[in-house]
């Protein structure tokens, strides 16, 4: 984990997080997905990889998601399975 920079907990990624779970109405089971989502955004991540295909790697939640983000002029990266990411391009 050497050379891999920590991101920090700011009142930002909080407050984003609370949004998401209202926006996508997730349950509060589901805050800690949004809070990486939060992460990623706030901390302009290019991409935000995760298996979860439920809450997070979901095309519907991140049409919903992309449109937020859009609007209020935040940025959006690409979340999508490790998988999908290092699938050779054709």
């Amino acid at each position: 984990m050497a050379g891999i920079p920590e991101l920090d907990v700011t009142s930002g990624v909080q407050s984003l997080a609370d949004s998401i779970v209202e926006l996508l109405q997730l349950t509060q089971k589901a805050q800690m997905d949004a809070t990486h989502v939060a992460f990623a955004v706030v901390h302009r991540m290019d991409y935000l990889l995760t298996w979860n295909c439920t809450h997070l790697a979901n095309a519907t939640l991140q049409k919903t998601l992309f449109e937020y983000c859009s609007y209020h002029h935040l940025h959006m990266p690409v979340i999508c399975t490790p998988e999908l990411l290092t699938k050779p391009q054709i």
